[in-house]
């Protein structure tokens, strides 16, 4: 890992428990110049009714392009909100598995540390819904920061 690190890759839902996560990515960006890559994974299968697929479909490849340019005004208006004064890079995937999406791109993109957010969630929820944190940790190839919701 370089230190401080040159390219930071910070994951969001877009919801508000990415804050503390945007938060840490700023610090990198202001202190350090890193170049901060803003990315958020969707995943538009869900969306698609069973009998439709796998062939082509267009009502789902269009539904996923308004998704993906919702996504990216979305990840631009947090940048300009949340980044100020950093180097802002913005991806938006699909993928069926969000952890193995920031992993991937972590690695494609040469991210030498990897910032997530955590709900925080235990127990039944968090077997029945899993951890994107918990499966970026597992998979990345390099050091990925949690930080948990309510984290100062």
């Amino acid at each position: 890992m370089n230190l401080p690190p040159k390219t930071v890759l910070v994951a969001t839902d877009l919801s508000d428990a990415s804050e503390p996560a945007l938060e840490a990515a700023a610090f990198y960006g202001q202190q350090h110049g890193s170049t901060i890559v803003l990315c958020h994974v969707f995943d538009p299968t869900p969306f698609a009714a069973p009998t439709l697929l796998p062939g082509p479909n267009e009502v789902l490849d269009e539904a996923a392009s308004e998704m993906t340019e919702q996504a990216r005004k979305s990840l631009e208006e947090l940048a300009a909100a949340k980044l100020t004064g950093c180097q802002v890079e913005t991806a938006v995937l699909r993928h069926a598995s969000p952890g193995e999406a920031i992993a991937e791109h972590a690695a494609t993109i040469g991210a030498d540390l990897v910032i997530v957010g955590s709900h925080g969630r235990t127990g039944l929820r968090r077997i029945l819904l899993g951890s994107v944190a918990e499966r970026v940790v597992r998979l990345a190839s390099g050091p990925v920061l949690v930080v948990r919701t309510g984290s100062p």
